[in-house]
């Protein structure tokens, strides 16, 4: 059975050659397919304009008889390679991977090919945007300090302490504090609250979970302690925040 399914493919793969070579169609190298990510990554503003403006010319697998899922099926294609190659290059996964969804959802609900295009390129720059943000931010700090900072960015779901920071980057625990708070202009304990109240006020806005799961999701050591320190940071407690943002947040979205 599996030799058969081989050989089906195999035939359908060697038509499928013959016919693109028929009408002189020639994929894309992997280096000129990824040149537009390494803008991307990079913070390459001008650099990805002038490569999207190349794209616009560009000829692509057909996909589809639909010229509209020709488009989703692309642009889907392009926005996983794109929301990985920035988190392999500094932007964190939550972030990356919830805008990912966000423009999937936003594209679904277009029903033009030029609409599904146009926000391609708005997802590109996008992200380029984003990441010309992380690369100038990250100049400002000492390498020791960035991997501190990484760490934090993949373990907001555990409880960290200074002491344990350090440890687990092999630190003098009174020497990251004194060097952190004189870099980033805040303690490590509260630039550490501020990324988790962050990372709570994205998942209010786009999900359905619990104040209890988050709560538990991101280390806090239950609801109300959640609740107090986010009401001290926002002014306004998780649940009044999400009332707040929840609806709008779709709403902007269609």
């Amino acid at each position: 059975m599996q030799d058969k399914v081989v050989k089906q493919m195999e035939a359908a793969l060697s038509d499928y050659l013959f016919k693109q070579r028929e009408e002189e169609f020639v994929h894309a190298t992997l280096s000129q397919e990824m040149s537009g990510f390494d803008f991307v990554k990079n913070g390459d503003i001008s650099g990805l304009k002038r490569f999207l403006v190349k794209h616009r010319k560009a000829k692509f697998p057909k996909l589809s008889q639909s010229p509209v899922l020709q488009e989703r099926y692309l642009f889907v294609s392009v926005i996983t390679t794109c929301c990985r190659v920035c988190i392999e290059s500094g932007m964190p996964s939550d972030e990356s991977y919830g805008l990912s969804d966000l423009y999937i959802l936003k594209m679904d609900k277009l029903n033009s090919a030029d609409e599904i295009k146009a926000l391609y390129e708005e997802m590109m720059l996008d992200y380029a945007v984003r990441m010309k943000a992380y690369h100038e931010k990250s100049t400002d700090y000492s390498p020791r300090i960035l991997l501190c900072m990484e760490y934090i960015e993949n373990h907001m779901h555990d409880r960290i302490t200074v002491q344990t920071l350090a440890d687990e980057l092999e630190m003098n625990a009174s020497w990251l504090s004194t060097v952190f708070a004189k870099e980033v202009g805040v303690s490590v304990s509260d630039y550490i609250r501020q990324k988790k109240i962050s990372a709570a006020k994205f998942l209010l806005s786009y999900n359905e979970y619990s104040c209890t799961d988050i709560a538990e999701y991101l280390g806090f050591a239950g609801e109300s302690h959640f609740s107090t320190l986010f009401k001290k940071y926002e002014g306004v407690t998780p649940k009044e925040y999400r009332k707040k943002t929840y609806n709008k947040t779709f709403t902007n979205l269609a």
